[in-house]
């Protein structure tokens, strides 16, 4: 597969004008999902670190006067800091249940004890007996992972545990999700759409705004965002796909970002809010 030339801008498939538009904006917000957007997928979960050069540049895309930089994963925030290393940036983590601002300090968001007791139910199910190892519990949801089964197994496992969730999910207002490599089940109510819109809230009307993700979980983002910007999958969906524009893969994220770290600079005055 051919990959984009040194510096050069990569296609962002289906919107051909995306670099026209981005170039003419005064103000811009780029969002990012983290696994198979910045990092490639591993299967010990904290091996799965950002393509070399990613930290750096948007390290030096936070810099730029135009441009708000954000980072929205189902991930906890505590391992996006681990992970993303010295990064001073808006983190929100678990899905918008945990939001880390750019002065460090980390606001989780309370769930109601009823959909507690749910997630705590999910984690003694018979389908998962024996796969505790791959079951992740967060602050407001409760993962499977699959990744490294055969694919055989991993259907076969996911479909069991799916099964027994969704019951809980009805009883205690949860709701099932699969993402890829697992199925997860989390409290209804907020998710990275409602998490994006927030901080959205409060910049310039004339905001470009851009979300790149590559997951299931990143349609919420996907099916908001066309009124202000473009949103924008990574990777090829299994099923239709609200994104606007597609990429082929991290490396053409990565080539994205340092295209987006040499545009001229906007016509935006002081400082983004």
């Amino acid at each position: 597969m051919m990959r984009e030339a040194e510096g050069e801008r990569p296609a962002v498939l289906h919107v051909p004008w995306f670099w026209d538009r981005l170039e003419a904006a005064a103000y811009k917000f780029l969002t990012l999902d983290y696994d198979g957007t910045l990092a490639p997928f591993r299967v010990a979960r904290m091996e799965a670190t950002p393509l070399e050069g990613i930290p750096d540049l948007m390290r030096q895309i936070e810099q730029r006067r135009d441009t708000a930089l954000a980072v929205i994963s189902g991930r906890p925030v505590s391992e996006l800091v681990e992970l993303l290393g010295q990064v001073r940036l808006t983190l929100v983590g678990s899905h918008g249940f945990e939001y880390r601002g750019p002065d460090g300090a980390v606001e989780v968001k309370t769930i109601m004890a009823e959909q507690q007791a749910g997630l705590l139910k999910a984690q003694e199910i018979p389908a998962i007996q024996g796969l505790g190892d791959r079951l992740e519990a967060k602050s407001a949801n409760i993962a499977l992972h699959t990744r490294g089964m055969s694919p055989g197994r991993a259907a076969q496992e996911e479909a069991a545990v799916y099964r027994e969730w969704e019951t809980l999910a009805v009883e205690h207002h949860l709701e099932v999700r699969r993402f890829n490599g697992g199925v997860e089940l989390r409290a209804s109510g907020w998710n990275k759409g409602d998490a994006w819109e927030s901080l959205v809230h409060g910049l310039p009307e004339e905001t470009l705004c851009v979300y790149i993700g590559d997951d299931e979980t990143d349609e919420d983002v996907f099916a908001r965002i066309r009124a202000c910007g473009v949103g924008i999958r990574v990777g090829v969906p299994p099923g239709p796909s609200k994104a606007l524009g597609f990429l082929r893969d991290i490396e053409s994220v990565k080539a994205l970002l340092k295209a987006w770290v040499h545009l001229a600079p906007g016509d935006a005055q002081g400082d983004l809010p």
